[in-house]
């Protein structure tokens, strides 16, 4: 049936059939890569943790296909640095708790680094809030939007702090914001 058609006219059906080819694979490229786009704001994810950068940073990768790979810092909360008092403790700590294990990542941000914010739930309890209970981290007050959750976050701390717990073991701890600026 093709046969009888002129070479002229099959060259112009197999350019034809070729760009329609090309345009198919462009988007299911396109709505591939958005699908398994690494981490999107608002959204829950199930990752698991691969590494502990300091008490209040980790990275995980995303249970897709892609094993897609982030760096996650955690929200409302602002763990010691490495470098300052209790830090590594603080770092220890998230490790013992997540590394290496699932965890369920609500994704509230994107920070002006490019990591993604969020809250890391493991067994539905907030290693955010754990880290806070515990005395490795403090609240992140300004980020805090709703006034419910920032009462909730603050009696936390208070109850670290009254209990001296963790960093609040020392007479004056340095809020970490107050450290970084010292170091600059």
């Amino acid at each position: 049936m093709l046969s009888n058609l002129p070479a002229s006219l099959l060259l112009a059906l197999g350019a034809i059939l070729c760009l329609i080819t090309l345009y198919i694979v462009y988007k299911v490229s396109v709505f591939l890569n958005d699908f398994f786009r690494p981490f999107k704001k608002g959204k829950s994810y199930l990752c698991r943790v691969s590494s502990i950068s300091d008490g209040d940073t980790l990275t995980c990768y995303r249970m897709n296909l892609r094993r897609s790979e982030t760096k996650l810092r955690f929200a409302y909360v602002d763990a010691p640095e490495s470098s300052q008092a209790y830090g590594k403790e603080s770092a220890r700590l998230i490790k013992s708790m997540v590394y290496k294990k699932f965890v369920r990542v609500q994704i509230t941000d994107v920070d002006r680094y490019g990591r993604c914010v969020g809250v890391i739930y493991r067994y539905r309890r907030s290693m955010n809030e754990e880290m806070v209970k515990r005395g490795a981290a403090w609240v992140y007050e300004e980020y805090i939007r709703d006034k419910n959750h920032l009462k909730h976050m603050m009696a936390l701390q208070d109850k670290a702090r009254k209990q001296k717990k963790g960093l609040w073991k020392a007479s004056r701890p340095m809020r970490p914001k107050e450290y970084r600026k010292l170091q600059k």
